[in-house]
């Protein structure tokens, strides 16, 4: 005997309700909002439902795979962002060195130009699009000599790098291709 307050699913049809009331062999069921009258023979009661395994709402699985997929094309996102930042290489000598004063000046410049270099091709090779040479101001000598390379290459372009960040003392230096 089935009484209010059971909750029962359709034999032939997917669904589940709470039955209202039963007359007979006619059994009100609610389904979803919705007062529909069933033949007796047409319904079970649920008694062990925690031996059963849910339902799977395939709605509900659209709805998460679809949220993973925006979540997966957001870290896709910041990973592009990440390979598009500017990257820095600072020719202060104290920056290269632990120990220069063995060194002359011109040893000491040509240092700096050497880990320069190397510091573009590998850029260009990393297909970086961008990227900031830190020479400081001093007297200048050692940006002539960058500037004077980098007119030499026919895959680069450059200009000051931005005041607020380097001050007077640093070129940015634009990779193409």
């Amino acid at each position: 005997m089935l009484k209010q307050g059971d909750i029962v699913r359709l034999l032939d049809e997917s669904g589940q309700g709470t039955v209202i009331s039963q007359n007979g062999d006619k059994v009100l069921v609610n389904l979803d909002g919705l007062e529909i009258s069933f033949p007796r023979n047409e319904i079970v009661k649920v008694e062990h439902d925690h031996l059963i395994r849910p339902e799977i709402n395939r709605t509900e699985i659209r709805v998460k795979d679809k949220l993973k997929e925006i979540d997966a094309r957001n870290r896709l996102r910041k990973m592009r962002t990440t390979t598009q930042a500017t990257y820095e290489l600072d020719l202060h000598m104290h920056e290269l060195l632990d120990r220069f004063d063995h060194m002359s000046n011109s040893q000491i410049l040509e240092y700096q130009m050497s880990c320069c270099r190397r510091f573009i091709y590998e850029a260009k090779e990393k297909r970086y699009k961008k990227v900031v040479l830190i020479h400081g101001v001093g007297e200048g000598v050692l940006r002539s000599e960058i500037r004077v390379w980098l007119d030499s290459l026919t895959y680069v372009s450059y200009h000051d790098a931005a005041y607020r960040t380097y001050g007077y003392g640093a070129t940015e230096v634009i990779l193409w291709g």
